[in-house]
């Protein structure tokens, strides 16, 4: 099999399980509203989600490089079921932490996993293609897919109000289609990952050798181009979590409460088909530029605070929702080079840790971002908060037009030395 043909099998994999996470999150806010929860009260239940990822991230990313990624990847998907199944039976502030907290762990285990075993198993194949061109290929079908699945959620919501059939029920009919979703995967994922390096057994030994992997994954993640991407994620991933996880809420006030639920799915749906159409802009970016990937980072930066000033100061829904679905696509322009940058400068044996590392800083971000964001709504408005986030957001702008990620040759990415 070539590099062609497992990017495209692997994006299919992924793309089922895009397709019943995107079932989900569009209709997560929407049924925490629909429970009764406050602003507040879903910032916390958002923020046990991510603080879960950060206890559990980095140490289980060391142990995917102990074990074996296909393991971790499998059991987080386990974890996930669990979390749609909880929250469907118990649909209340409650039930909804307790669900978080499975979706985290699922989330921490999945990190470091499924991705690094692409990389890995791509290099290894046949062919020629760029790693950047692997990930922009999975990108496209990933996002369609997605794209689908918040097509089919939306679709099912609008047709159940017209039905008048209970808001709730929808959202649980659409947690329980998305648990079967990963359960295919699941299954998929037994049969079809074949991992050619040799991993320890799960054993006591496994889980004492983790602290060592995790020093050299640190060690690791002091690679000029690394920590450069880290920094840049501090600075910008407060600003993408504010906006991701609160849109909603905005589109609420805008509405004055109007029953308008069914188009959160197509709004997402609108976003995934334009993030796999970014997959295909970076790709032409990066050729044009010359494969100067900081330079496709730095235009997807601008155009996400362009979209962050023109969101902010919305009054009108149409304009509002034009801005949201502008900014998502800002956030997928340039993801394959940053994804080609990391994967070019980490070496194998701590590839699952550095991409735990990279999602802990990303987590931490977001988690703070969503704090930072239901704390200053109270204070200076939802809005004026997205705006703050913006100014710092465009710090990492320096980051990205650094000489280390915008050369030219993938040789001197790899071994800065």
């Amino acid at each position: 099999m070539n590099r062609k043909q497992f990017s495209h099998y692997y994006g299919l994999l992924l793309g089922l399980f895009f397709f019943g996470q995107f079932l989900v999150l569009p209709i997560l806010t929407p049924l925490f509203i629909e429970m009764g929860a406050s602003i507040e009260e879903i910032g916390v239940i958002m923020a046990v989600m991510g603080g879960t990822v950060i206890l559990l991230e980095i140490p289980t990313g060391g142990l995917a490089d102990q074990i074996g990624r296909k393991k971790l990847f499998i059991f987080s998907l386990i974890l996930n079921i669990c979390s749609l199944l909880f929250l469907c039976v118990f649909p209340n502030v409650i039930g909804a932490i307790i669900s978080m907290l499975f979706w985290g762990a699922g989330i921490s285990l999945s990190s470091g996993t499924i991705t690094a075993w692409f990389v890995e198993t791509y290099q290894a194949s046949e062919g020629e293609q760029s790693l950047q061109k692997g990930f922009a290929m999975v990108g496209f079908r990933t996002n369609l897919m997605g794209a689908c699945g918040a097509l089919l959620g939306s679709l099912l919501v609008y047709l159940g109000i017209w039905m008048s059939i209970d808001q709730l029920t929808l959202f649980r009919t659409l947690l329980l289609t998305a648990a079967g979703c990963y359960l295919l995967v699941c299954i998929a994922s037994y049969f079809w990952i074949k991992e050619k390096r040799v991993f320890n057994s799960i054993s006591s030994s496994s889980f004492n050798g983790v602290s060592l992997q995790l020093k050299t994954g640190i060690v690791a993640v002091s690679h000029p181009v690394l920590w450069r991407i880290l920094m840049s994620g501090l600075l910008a991933i407060p600003l993408a979590s504010a906006i991701e996880k609160f849109w909603q809420v905005e589109f609420y006030n805008l509405t004055q409460g109007e029953s308008l639920a069914w188009m959160f799915g197509l709004v997402f749906a609108v976003t995934l088909f334009l993030a796999g159409l970014a997959a295909r802009v970076t790709t032409w970016l990066c050729d044009i530029l010359n494969q100067q990937m900081g330079k496709v980072l730095f235009i997807g930066l601008v155009c996400q605070l362009l979209s962050v000033i023109a969101l902010s100061l919305s009054n009108h829904i149409i304009l509002f929702l034009i801005s949201f679905i502008v900014f998502d696509f800002s956030l997928e322009l340039g993801a394959s080079a940053r994804s080609h940058l990391v994967g070019h400068a980490t070496q194998d044996n701590v590839r699952s840790t550095v991409d735990s590392i990279m999602s802990f800083v990303s987590r931490t971000g977001g988690v703070l971002g969503t704090l930072i964001c239901a704390l200053g709504a109270s204070y200076i408005g939802l809005t004026n908060t997205w705006l703050v986030g913006g100014a710092i957001a465009s710090f990492a702008s320096v980051i990205f037009l650094s000489q280390i990620l915008n050369t030219r040759v993938e040789s001197a990415i790899a071994d800065p030395s």
